[in-house]
């Protein structure tokens, strides 16, 4: 039975205007539906709107036309039950790890014994129990992104949206990271949606694939086989898996909407 669907894009456009009044089109006619507890990859170039897309979900901004609505039907932004990861680093300088991880809670008002002991564990789950005395100047970029993975996770959302969360980090640290969402996310019912430009990244996380090419358009929309774990090498040199990269990379190369540069 097919997941009933946790978030819908319906013909959603993104219209910015800048300084000198110029209108830029970055999103047009986006449509998709996000399953409830999926994991889906948005995959495109620089400037095909993916983390626009995201800001749109998260409520951060609004559509210029079109609708973006949650299962629960309500349409109140932002959303308390979305945890939003992005590409740079937001600690809070002036807090250490676990006062950094338990911001969320005390935001919402939790006392402080009951937000510590969710805080400490979270901190355990992601590798970082030696160092919840540490401020943000202490850690280094692995460290860091374990610790705002889990503040993300600190108020439990249901909606998990990471914008490039990994693309900084060296590829033993990515690898890690990457094990360390996947076993948070599995059997959480949480959905996901990650955002990256790199496809076998793609294709090892997510259930689903959506190639996006200047302006939203989705030119590839693909369910990939469930069985999990995935081991990188198959990612990399199983058959069906090459075919997957190959279909994925095609629609990135030839975006009409990008125009060639030659070379001298």
């Amino acid at each position: 039975m097919t997941a009933a669907p946790a978030i819908v894009l319906r013909d959603v456009g993104k219209v910015f205007v800048r300084d000198d009044g110029t209108a830029v089109a970055v999103l047009e006619h986006v449509t998709f539906e996000i399953a409830a507890g999926s994991f889906v990859c948005l995959v495109g170039r620089s400037g095909s709107g993916k983390s626009t897309i995201l800001n749109m979900i998260a409520g951060l901004i609004a559509p210029s036309s079109g609708t973006i609505a949650f299962a629960d039907g309500i349409t109140k932004r932002p959303r308390l039950d979305i945890g939003y990861l992005t590409q740079k680093e937001t600690l809070l300088p002036w807090r250490d790890v676990l006062h950094n991880v338990a911001m969320p809670l005390e935001v919402r008002g939790m006392n402080k014994a009951e937000r510590e002991v969710r805080a400490r564990e979270l901190i355990r789950r992601v590798g970082l129990a030696d160092a919840e005395k540490r401020y943000p100047r202490e850690l280094s970029g692995g460290m860091s992104r374990r610790a705002s993975l889990a503040r993300m996770l600190a108020s439990d959302p249901a909606t998990l949206l990471l914008d490039e969360p990994f693309g900084a980090l060296d590829a033993q640290l990515r690898g890690d990271l990457q094990a360390e969402l996947l076993q948070l996310w599995g059997g959480s019912g949480k959905t996901i949606v990650f955002v990256t430009h790199d496809i076998d990244e793609a294709l090892l996380l997510a259930d689903r694939v959506i190639a996006l090419q200047s302006g939203g358009r989705i030119a590839v929309d693909v369910d990939l086989p469930r069985a999990r774990p995935r081991n990188p090498r198959d990612v990399r040199f199983g058959p069906e898996f090459i075919a997957l990269h190959e279909q994925l990379l095609d629609a990135l190369t030839t975006d009409p909407g990008v125009r060639s540069v030659a070379t001298a």
